[in-house]
């Protein structure tokens, strides 16, 4: 039919976009959606009130963090994930697919050891937007949120000083690898066990979950974490990691390959990383 264009193509385009558009019919998104742009297949949709660029550095993120196993993002495509970019002035439970989420339960495996022992007062005492709004501005799975102030490393990110967003689609990545490559998945469950088991990372966030410890390697890999001391050592930048956690380091190289800067990463290398004053002997929270 003259004129007509195949969904297909209309993907394709969106893949080769500059500036972000209205979302394809095709992905089905919600009318809270007005922009769009495409990540190795993985729709990044965001409201109005969100920049251009703030979509297109999501997408220059996901895009590097896929490129070596392009099998991964084939993956997350065909099982439907998807990236939302909330404004400044947005929240988690603003989205669509989010409006009904209740805080966690006690028992909820994702608390980590502070929350668990402040659970009435972190969580208990407050309603379910209340907790949301204060704990997060992203999330990783198969409705990934990431935030505009965070891509863009604006100075009203609560999270100034470390990229989230590379973190939430590390999380993505992880959920690829487990149903693609077993083999590999296998090797970092042997990883994360020899860490809990050797004290590495001790009470950092990284040993909450292997999900936890996997993207938080992750933001080292790429060299756009904050700083994390153990014990008064200092692992930074990627060669801090290799001599720290090589088992975790070789299993981030197989899925990322040699890379280790994002293209549009705010907080790539950046001094922000290690913040102002004294450097403590742990970083871990203290509770």
């Amino acid at each position: 039919m003259k004129g007509y264009l195949s969904p297909a193509l209309i993907l394709a385009l969106a893949a080769c976009a500059v500036t972000p558009a209205a979302p394809p019919s095709s992905i089905g998104a919600e009318p809270f959606y007005a922009k769009h742009v495409d990540a190795s297949g993985i729709p990044i949709l965001s409201s109005a009130r969100v920049s251009d660029e703030a979509l297109l550095s999501a997408r220059d993120m996901a895009r590097g963090m896929l490129a070596h196993r392009p099998d991964f993002a084939t993956w997350l495509a065909a099982n439907d994930y998807r990236v939302a970019i909330i404004a400044e002035d947005e929240a988690l439970l603003d989205l669509p697919d989010k409006a009904h989420w209740t805080k966690p339960a006690r028992d909820d495996p994702r608390l980590t050891r502070c929350e668990l022992k402040h659970y009435d007062v972190r969580i208990g005492a407050k309603s379910d937007r209340e907790y949301w709004d204060e704990r997060a501005r992203g999330i990783g799975g198969e409705r990934t949120v990431g935030s505009e102030e965070d891509v863009l490393g604006l100075p009203t990110s609560r999270y100034f000083g470390e990229t989230i967003f590379v973190h939430e689609m590390a999380h993505n990545v992880l959920f690829a690898i487990e149903a693609v490559d077993p083999a590999l998945f296998a090797e970092i469950e042997a990883a994360y066990a020899h860490a809990l088991a050797n004290d590495l990372w001790l009470n950092e966030y990284a040993t909450t979950t292997i999900q936890e410890y996997w993207a938080e390697g992750t933001q080292i890999w790429f060299n756009s974490n904050r700083l994390v001391v153990v014990d008064g050592l200092r692992i930074l930048d990627h060669p801090d990691l290799a001599a720290y956690d090589p088992k975790l380091f070789a299993a981030l190289g197989a899925a990322y390959g040699m890379r280790h800067r994002l293209k549009s990463d705010p907080f790539h290398a950046s001094p922000a990383r290690v913040p102002p004053g004294p450097i403590p002997e742990n970083t871990a929270e203290v509770c």
